[in-house]
């Protein structure tokens, strides 16, 4: 339950007429004074302002993005197809970059409540237990891309990322490898997790063992990627193949392996989640789902919840699938 107009008044100072009137937008109220009391009307969640004030005026066109992260390409291949099927639709894309902080990403969103935008996507986010408050209290219509907030009621979007885990390391068992590592990302990122997961259940169904050596954490960049790189050289893990839980992390386990002369696919095979330009100029096998396909879906999903914001939230896995290059060495020949 947000704050009431009583609960307002006692804590800005705002008389409870006055925020009445700008709730209803009947009555002269200052420029300065409807502005304040409109940016707390959000900040604070007035349990009803989401119909009162998204009725009153409501700038049908706009649509906001925000990106968490603009280092991996696929991710902004992705945003590339959604910001054009958003201006097909008619509507008006705005790009927002939150750099992954929880502050900037609740800030834009009381901007698009306060402007009152259409509808908001959300791609690559932390997400917290207060913005999911604001989006449910407001009613905003939000599609969450490859990170969704636990325990919330809003359409979703991603890769198969389970499936994508296992169908990578089903395909290097198939080459004959037996000693294969799984470089992966954050524990909070889901994505990660769930790749993780997938290449664990493909390593037990084939009645190969996982140990704690098999498993290195990175943190889905480069340096982490190279510094694992490192690892597996220096501590003399005896890998035969390694699935990389990203592209970046995959471009720095690269540089860290043609440092201490280490050769792909000669000494160590290697398949990359993500499929970008960089994995098709060095020979890389990937697995990933269709970035125009990701994009594409949630916009589709983001207009149908603006037409109908009472129907059951939408979970949706988008296929991945493999693209074989050079850099995995077949065993069995």
């Amino acid at each position: 339950m947000g704050i009431t107009i009583k609960e307002l008044s006692e804590l800005s100072g705002y008389s409870t007429a006055t925020i009445s009137r700008v709730i209803s937008g009947r009555g002269n109220v200052k420029k300065e004074t409807k502005e304040a009391i409109e940016k707390l009307l959000v900040e604070y969640n007035y349990r009803t302002n989401a119909v009162e004030l998204r009725q009153k005026k409501t700038d049908g066109r706009s649509v906001m993005i925000i990106v968490g992260d603009l280092d991996n390409w696929y991710y902004m291949e992705i945003i590339r197809v959604m910001n054009r099927y958003i201006l097909e639709q008619d509507l008006i894309p705005v790009i927002t970059y939150s750099d992954n902080r929880i502050d900037l990403e609740e800030k834009y969103v009381r901007m698009a409540l306060l402007k009152r935008y259409a509808g908001i996507l959300f791609m690559n986010v932390r997400g917290s237990d207060r913005l999911r408050e604001i989006l449910e209290t407001n009613r905003c219509p939000a599609v969450f891309l490859n990170r969704g907030l636990k325990q919330s009621s809003f359409d979703t979007v991603c890769n198969d990322n389970y499936h994508g885990g296992y169908q990578a390391t089903s395909y290097l068992i198939s080459r004959g490898h037996k000693r294969i590592g799984h470089l992966t990302g954050s524990q909070y990122s889901n994505a990660a997790v769930e790749r993780k997961r997938g290449y664990e259940d493909a390593m037990h169904d084939c009645g190969l063992v996982v140990t704690e050596n098999s498993i290195l954490p990175g943190d889905l960049n480069y340096k982490s990627g190279y510094q694992c790189g490192e690892e597996i050289v220096k501590s003399g893990r005896d890998f035969t193949a390694l699935f990389c839980g990203n592209y970046q992390m995959m471009e720095g386990v690269l540089d860290a392996f043609a440092d201490y002369g280490v050769q792909v696919p000669e000494d160590i095979s290697v398949v990359c989640f993500d499929e970008t330009p960089t994995t098709k100029r060095k020979g890389i096998t990937t697995v990933c789902a269709d970035p125009g396909k990701v994009g594409m879906t949630a916009v589709k999903l983001l207009v149908d919840r603006m037409k109908d914001g009472e129907k059951a939230p939408s979970a949706v896995y988008i296929e991945t699938k493999m693209r074989l290059r050079e850099s995995v060495k077949d065993l069995k020949r």
